[in-house]
């Protein structure tokens, strides 16, 4: 299928799928209010007569009376709210098959979250949402679900586990779109398979003049009542792809529980403010607490500058730039931790290689913004080879710099990482304690960057524009941090912060370079993200001081 093709189709179903689901959780929301607005008028002689109800709209006044049915024979012409569930529950399917179904999950699986399959991701992902059902359906239709608490405790308790289950296997993203999935099946489920057929069971026995079993009546109202308690939170989670803060926190799950529960609450309160509004209020307390305790735990200090730049000089090329080779410099008057000055100065050189056999590329589906930039199929850039050369590879003094003489300036130039076409560019990078690494957004959609740190600050920036770069400086050493974008889960870059200069990144051609390196015994470490790391013993003296040392992943 063309790239345009999947647009266009992504488009009209969302489209359909918005008009849908507006509808349905109006008229949720309506008849909710009006169950609570309606008042039994003693001068109303209508048999089976619950209460009554004028309202005025758009220069019309209309009167609604409520009617039980037994008492009130049905007329031929009966409107039936039904086709806004079902369509808006059929296009969000669809929706999000299209998504995160296709291009063999690109959006659905995360490899830092979990390393399920894309099977499995799939088999799970519909388990649950289809599964859950039938055990929301069997607890609910239990008669001590609902007479107590017994039923919304262990409702919730499904809830927790199904939001903590998701949220550690898919990605954020996809967890959360899921969860909304979840709800929206238990709410269409409720009225095609619960609330419709009982009513239809109750206009059927007044039509043969049978008895009619108010029963129907009260449990189609009950299941309705369960579905407007999941409007808000199955709206936020609809629109949570512009807030990674959310669903790309390390605490996802605690999160949409919280916005869940703050959602519901809300709702309740609003259900209840007409006939009981000194008890609505009461609602209003948990719901603030709610968001409270989710604006601090989304907070972000804004320790690192964020601008937006007219970024002219960016090349409108995607090929993938290799990373650059870090060269650091000593100073003629080092910073030392020891008075001598060391009296052999070396450099250790090579050719990093593969000579196993590559892992599959895992093909991408991009949007169509990242993928015109792009010539052909995208893959997955987690392993470049170029003719068995290894880029991305970093190469540095793992030990033995322990009461060396070397200076630890923190260069003053900049190590960029770059998103564009929605790689990251460079995959891997180094910088020192105290370089300043700005990260950027050359391209014209929206992107966040998360930091997935243990000694530096964690942080989580949206870059909504083109254009728009931030600085950040990590203080202390760390192998290694994760930039990761949650929009695009594929998307990830590590950095190494070094409290010393003797580093590189391989280039495409698989060469490092490490200068001015003070003569001793040392331990040199090439790691790679997907083939692990490999250790030699070197050491710099006055007959080896231009050492050639190759690695060799298998």
């Amino acid at each position: 299928m063309g790239q345009n093709l999947f647009d266009w189709m992504l488009l009209i179903i969302r489209w359909v799928h918005i008009v849908a689901g507006i509808c349905w959780i109006g008229e949720s929301i309506f008849f909710m209010w009006l169950d609570r607005s309606l008042k039994k008028n003693p001068d109303n002689t209508h048999p089976g007569h619950v209460g009554d109800l004028w309202m005025v709209h758009g220069g019309g006044f209309y009167k609604v009376d409520k009617l039980l049915i037994g008492p009130t024979k049905v007329p031929e012409s009966v409107h039936w709210f039904k086709w806004e569930a079902f369509s808006t529950w059929v296009s969000g399917m669809i929706l999000l098959g299209l998504i995160f179904y296709t291009g063999g999950g690109t959006f659905l699986l995360d490899d830092n979250i979990s390393d399920i399959s894309y099977g499995g991701a799939v088999a799970l992902s519909l388990g649950c949402i289809f599964g859950s059902w039938f055990i929301y359906d069997f607890l609910w239709e239990r008669e001590f679900a609902q007479k107590g608490i017994m039923g919304h405790v262990l409702t919730a308790v499904m809830f927790v586990a199904l939001t903590w289950i998701l949220t550690h296997t898919l990605s954020g993203r996809a967890a959360y779109i899921h969860m909304a999935g979840i709800m929206g099946t238990w709410m269409v489920g409720n009225v095609w398979m619960r609330i419709l057929p009982r009513q239809q069971k109750m206009i059927d026995a007044s039509n043969r003049g049978e008895e009619v079993n108010q029963q129907w009546g009260k449990n189609a109202k009950f299941r309705s009542t369960h579905n407007t308690y999941f409007t808000l939170p199955v709206i936020f989670i609809m629109i949570s792809n512009h807030f990674p803060a959310t669903y790309g926190h390390d605490k996802n799950w605690l999160i949409l529980i919280l916005l869940c529960i703050g959602g519901g609450v809300v709702r309740q309160y609003f259900v209840l403010r007409e006939s009981l509004p000194a008890k609505a209020k009461f609602f209003l307390i948990p719901a603030l607490v709610s968001f409270i305790i989710l604006f601090n735990m989304t907070l972000e200090s804004d320790d690192g500058e964020v601008v937006s730049v007219d970024d002219t000089s960016v090349s409108q090329t995607t090929e993938a730039v290799p990373s650059p080779t870090a060269t650091p410099v000593i100073s003629e008057t080092p910073v030392t931790d020891t008075p001598e000055t060391p009296s052999v100065i070396g450099s250790v050189n090579g050719v990093i290689t593969f000579s196993g056999t590559a892992p599959k590329k895992k093909k991408l589906r991009l949007p169509k913004s990242c993928a015109k930039q792009h010539k052909g199929d995208i893959y997955l850039d987690n392993v470049r080879l170029k003719n068995k050369n290894l880029e991305n590879v970093l190469v540095r003094i793992s030990k033995g710099l322990e009461g060396k003489s070397f200076d630890r300036t923190a260069p003053q130039s900049e190590v960029v990482l770059d998103q564009k076409g929605c790689i990251y560019i460079p995959r891997v990078s180094a910088s020192m304690a105290g370089q300043k690494v700005k990260f950027k957004n050359s391209d014209p959609i929206f992107h966040n960057v998360k930091a997935v740190t243990k000694n530096n600050k964690k942080f989580n920036k949206a870059m909504p524009k083109q254009h728009t770069s931030f600085t950040k400086v990590f203080d202390k050493p760390e192998f290694t941090i994760q930039a990761k974008c949650s929009v695009h889960p594929w998307m990830g870059a590590f950095i190494a912060v070094f409290d010393h200069p003797f580093f590189a990144v391989t280039s495409s051609t698989g060469k490092f370079s490490i200068k001015n390196l003070p003569g001793g015994t040392y331990t040199l470490e090439a790691w790679h993200e997907v083939f692990g790391k490999l250790e030699k013993q070197i050491t710099i003296d006055e007959t080896n001081s231009n050492l050639s040392m190759n690695f060799d992943f298998k």
